[in-house]
């Protein structure tokens, strides 16, 4: 638990120095939103707004591949580093370096995706079976078992299930990132062992709980407010928290997994000083 802690405190920490990171990170989150919500909106009535819809959607999945690519790819460059490191913006230092991690993104996308899809259509599959399930508890029980609090149940268990999932696919992107297809595929079963219980999945669980959590509250929560200029402005003021929220919670996120797999070799806990170029 000691170890634990000082993995999450040491994210706070690189967090509390990455406020640029973050503006940068909520900003690209929302120019992306916008821009897959009008790609997605497109009437298709003919031949070339099917292009320039396709055009579009190219568009928003480069878009996506590099801030992903960014923001891993730093997560692990500091995780590595033996002192606490102020998170750049995620898009200079790919650009200007090693653009195969694009690459190494873009399939780990899409393998992520696809993986997705399969586990979801086990999880809807094993969903639509819970009232087979309640009528077969109360024929052999003789007691009457409600379907809706099996609903309940399994959805706990899928929730916990999609986080240690999740947390895999991030360990594995983090680990593909930092040493490469091998080793990465030579750590699956380490990977899959460590988000399935200890520091990786107490890890995803926090970073979704609190940020996740926090980010729910913002969205649903609706204060009085007079119609007109200041609804409005507490809705944008909502939503600006929410996505600064959300780039938190994805470098947090991003930063634990990376110190819990990838420590750095001449350290044993948390720094005591700090650099003083930080910002």
């Amino acid at each position: 638990m000691r170890k634990a802690l000082e993995v999450w405190i040491w994210s706070l920490s690189v967090l509390t120095r990455s406020g640029w990171t973050l503006l940068m990170l909520a900003a690209a989150m929302a120019i992306w939103t916008l821009g897959a919500y009008e790609w997605l909106g497109l009437p298709e009535s003919s031949g070339l707004l099917l292009m320039v819809a396709l055009v579009w959607a190219i568009v928003q999945m480069v878009f996506a591949v590099v801030v992903v690519s960014g923001s891993v790819w730093r997560a692990a460059e500091t995780s590595a580093a033996a002192e606490i490191l102020g998170a750049v913006p995620p898009l200079r230092p790919l650009w200007l370096r090693d653009r195969q991690i694009y690459f190494k993104t873009f399939l780990a996308l899409a393998v992520a995706s696809l993986s997705v899809l399969m586990v979801s259509g086990v999880f809807g599959w094993i969903n639509r079976h819970s009232i087979d399930v309640a009528s077969f508890l109360t024929f052999h029980s003789q007691q009457p078992f409600s379907h809706v609090l099996l609903e309940k149940i399994y959805g706990v268990i899928e929730t916990l299930l999609w986080i240690a999932f999740a947390g895999f696919l991030l360990s594995f992107l983090i680990v593909l990132m930092r040493r490469g297809w091998s080793a990465a595929w030579a750590q699956m079963g380490s990977l899959i062992a460590r988000c399935a219980y200890g520091k990786a999945f107490i890890t995803s669980l926090i970073s979704v709980g609190l940020f996740g959590g926090a980010v729910y509250g913002l969205t649903v929560w609706h204060p009085m407010a007079p119609a007109g200029f200041w609804d409005y402005s507490q809705l944008i003021v909502r939503m600006v928290l929410a996505l600064l929220l959300v780039a938190a919670g994805w470098m947090f996120w991003l930063l634990s997994l990376a110190r819990v797999h990838m420590p750095p070799p001449d350290t044993t806990g948390i720094p005591d000083t700090i650099p003083a170029f930080l910002p």
